[in-house]
């Protein structure tokens, strides 16, 4: 009895772990495909964007793997069915218990893994994601600048410079574009000095000329010297609806606002998710064996599509504080549990198939 019941086990894992890196792959290219161009622009480096793709891809294992187990699943459950496996195995005095607690096991794997990476993979990520992505939206990065060509500091800021002595650009050409005028600098040397409250600093020096180009007009001198500084505010901090995930649990807990629940609950609600749409998949898993499961693959999609959808819209509305912050996104729960109990009541309250 062990050995099948292993072996049924082996049946179902097989499958999930075939879409999650099928899935895994997919979203693994967009996401390296968006950071390569980006740092085509802002000149990232290798590592850099092999970071940022890892981080991304880690904070959507979350989604990833209650879909993966719903689609698996499904998949295995029809294969067991289409090959009259699911009739052995009732034969050999295996009844549906037997599938219900294998794909129970499986679901309590995936919602420990989804645990963990909820509450602490998580956090952890979104630090190391936003202290990334606050490097690179700096306004202006002279280690960027390759001699000869123009770069873009920012929307407003272009730079040029003839060549390069180490972290000083010589002979350089600075244009800034504003609303109403653009600014253009020139001097014989560049540096770029990080102030200790986070602000950047420009040190021009060596016959610094400053011009003010009007709109349809000339360039008018206004300022002559041998040293000009110019100094850009720190980049601004993490919007609270943000770095709300990036917070421990604790800190979450800590005088909560509806910020604060919405994440607690999306944490909470993604390990149930795997052992709700585990669920899912032995009501919708029945097939007839002749006409095989591609519809009932589709249906897994959808379903797995519309759910993390509903789940994406009450967080958003918990968010907004346009739904009240309990039950919020509990609310899918509440609602699917008593249908699944009821759709499996109607499948199993006779004899027949094992599911």
């Amino acid at each position: 009895m062990k050995r099948i019941e292993r072996y049924l086990l082996f049946q179902l894992v097989r499958p999930i772990l075939g879409v999650f890196f099928v899935i895994l792959a997919i979203v693994l290219a967009f996401f390296m495909s968006s950071y390569l161009a980006d740092a085509v622009v802002d000149r990232l480096s290798v590592g850099a964007v092999a970071a940022l793709t890892g981080l991304r891809l880690g904070l959507f294992l979350d989604v990833l793997i209650p879909a993966s187990i719903l689609l698996g699943l499904v998949i295995a459950l029809g294969r067991l069915q289409s090959g009259y496996e699911m009739t052995a195995i009732a034969a050999a005095g295996l009844g549906r218990s037997t599938i219900v607690r294998a794909v129970v096991i499986v679901g309590l794997i995936g919602l420990i893994a989804v645990l963990l990476l909820s509450n602490v993979f998580r956090p952890w990520a979104y630090q190391k994601l936003y202290a990334m992505e606050g490097e690179l939206v700096a306004q202006v990065d002279l280690s960027r600048v390759e001699p000869g060509r123009f770069e873009i500091g920012d929307e407003q800021w272009v730079i040029f410079a003839e060549q390069r002595n180490g972290r000083v650009l010589e002979n350089v050409l600075v244009h800034q574009r504003l609303p109403n005028y653009r600014n253009m600098l020139r001097a014989e040397r560049l540096e770029q000095d990080d102030q200790g409250d986070g602000s950047i600093g420009l040190v021009f020096s060596g016959n610094v000329r400053s011009y003010r180009l009007q709109t349809g007009g000339d360039a008018d001198l206004i300022s002559h010297s041998e040293q000009l500084l110019v100094t850009f505010d720190p980049p601004p901090p993490v919007q609270r609806n943000r770095i709300r995930r990036a917070l421990t649990l604790s800190d979450l807990m800590t005088d909560p606002g509806a910020l604060e629940w919405g994440e607690l609950q999306w944490r909470t609600l993604s390990p149930i998710s795997v052992l709700l749409l585990a669920l899912t998949a032995l009501a919708i898993g029945r097939i007839n064996p002749r006409r095989g499961q591609a519809a009932k693959v589709v249906s897994a999609s959808l379903l797995a599509a519309v759910y993390f959808a509903l789940v994406g819209m009450l967080a958003n509305r918990v968010d907004a504080g346009t739904m009240p912050i309990w039950p919020g996104l509990f609310w899918l729960p509440i609602a699917i549990v008593p249908l699944l109990g009821c759709v499996l009541w109607q499948r199993w309250r006779g004899p027949g198939a094992p599911i």
